[in-house]
């Protein structure tokens, strides 16, 4: 009886490591599968000038449609079940305060610069989104999480490496700007609201893309 009894508990300890396992995989299949993105919600988006100092940590950015960034905010949220918070507005950095406090000094430059965004055709973007990325940073005592679209947009390289000469142009040091720092993305959420400590944000597609978007 007690072999009997053992051989019992072993099968039991099997069958759920089984379900276990099996649990694990469904979880990280449901991860996987695509977000839904309607296509015109891809259009309409909006320079913005944010004049430092402001808590973005952005000096210019380009805004979605409203509904684009809670879309896509409550279908993380419904797989992740995570308590997370959305940047407002929901936005993809173009440039930051760290890149161009000091190197170009004066009110006018903040509109010299919304004016070579627009030049690039950055107001108008035509762009594809390729995939809902995750970063995740582990430090002693907590871990942080982020959420966020990388897009494939040869526009906003062009930008980002025109302004070397523009900063030049305006008599300010362009030594410290790297215009490979950022890639194309838009924050979505992440487990807390300090989004400006993710920035500057250089995604990799191979190490943070984790589920494709479909538009529909």
């Amino acid at each position: 009886m007690r072999r009997s009894g053992l051989i019992k508990a072993a099968v039991g300890l099997v069958a759920l490591g089984g379900l276990g396992v099996l649990f694990v995989r469904s979880a990280r299949s449901v991860r996987a599968e695509p977000f839904e993105v309607a296509r015109d919600r891809l259009a309409r988006w909006t320079l913005a000038l944010e004049p430092p100092p402001n808590a973005s940590g952005v000096v210019l950015a380009l805004r979605p449609q409203r509904e684009l960034a809670s879309a896509l905010f409550n279908q993380v949220f419904a797989r992740t079940g995570e308590s997370l918070s959305s940047p407002v507005p929901a936005e993809m950095p173009l440039v930051l305060q760290s890149e161009f406090a000091g190197r170009v000094p004066g009110t006018l430059a903040l509109e010299a610069l919304l004016d070579v965004a627009r030049m690039a055709g950055l107001e108008s973007p035509a762009f594809e989104p390729r995939c809902m990325a995750h970063r995740r940073v582990s430090q002693p005592g907590t871990t942080r999480q982020l959420y966020f679209v990388l897009f494939e947009w040869s526009a906003f390289d062009q930008f980002r490496r025109q302004l070397v000469q523009r900063m030049r142009d305006a008599g300010g040091s362009a030594s410290a700007y790297d215009p490979n720092a950022l890639s194309p993305v838009l924050i979505v959420a992440a487990t807390d609201a300090a989004f400006s400590r993710w920035l500057p944000l250089r995604a990799d597609a191979d190490e943070d893309c984790f589920a494709p978007i479909a538009l529909k």
